[in-house]
C-alpha cells in the first residue's frame, strides 16, 4: 500500500510534481489545500460507511468554497493522476515530454482520465446530496486501480491517504 501514500503529499503542495494529463478536466488540481483534501477524505468515507448526516454536514460550505461532489470529484481525478505518475515513475520514466507522451497513448491512462472527466463533468452540475454518488465512484475508481475491489482494504486506505494529508499539513 506504500504506493498509494504520495497522491496526498502531491495534492497538499502548490507546487506539486504529479503531472497533469493534458485535458484531464480538474478543476483544481494539485492545488488543494489540506483542508479541501481531508474535506474530501471525510466524505469518501461518510459515502462508504452510507452515512447521510455526516455528508449533509460536510456540504455546508462558505461562499468561496466549492460545492462537495466537485470537491469530491477533483479529488479523485487528481489521485488517479497521480498514481498513473508513480506507476509510470517507478518503471524508471523520468522525462517530463516523455512522461506526458506515455500517458497521451497509454490505454490505462485516457480511461482514467475519461474517468476523471466524467466525474468532473458530473460533479459540476450536481446537487449537494449527489455527494455520496459521486463519492462511491471515485472509491471505486482509486480502489480499483490500487488493490483491486476488495471492500475490506477501502477504510485502510481511507486512514492512509488521511494520514498522508495530515503529515504534509503539518
Amino acid at each position: 500500500m506504500s504506493s498509494i501514500l504520495a497522491p496526498p503529499y502531491a495534492m497538499c503542495s502548490r507546487t506539486s510534481s504529479v503531472r497533469r494529463i493534458p485535458g484531464s478536466g480538474a478543476r483544481y488540481g494539485d492545488r488543494m489545500t489540506p483542508d479541501e483534501v481531508l474535506r474530501a477524505l471525510a466524505a469518501l468515507e461518510a459515502a462508504w460507511k452510507h452515512d447521510d448526516t455526516a455528508l449533509a454536514a460536510l456540504a455546508q460550505r462558505g461562499p468561496d468554497e466549492v460545492s462537495l461532489p466537485v470537491l469530491v470529484a477533483d479529488y479523485g481525478d487528481t489521485t488517479l493522476q497521480a498514481l498513473l505518475t508513480l506507476a509510470y515513475r517507478a518503471d524508471g520514466l523520468t522525462d517530463p515530454d516523455e512522461l506526458d507522451e506515455r500517458l497521451r497513448v497509454d490505454v490505462t491512462a485516457r480511461v482514467c482520465t475519461s474517468i476523471g472527466r466524467t466525474l468532473t463533468s458530473w460533479a459540476a452540475t450536481a446537487p449537494d446530496e449527489a455527494a455520496g454518488d459521486v463519492a462511491r465512484a471515485v472509491l471505486d475508481a482509486i480502489v480499483n486501480f490500487t488493490e483491486g475491489a476488495d471492500e475490506d482494504k477501502v477504510l485502510p486506505l481511507l486512514a492512509a491517504l488521511r494520514a498522508s494529508a495530515l503529515l504534509k499539513s503539518e
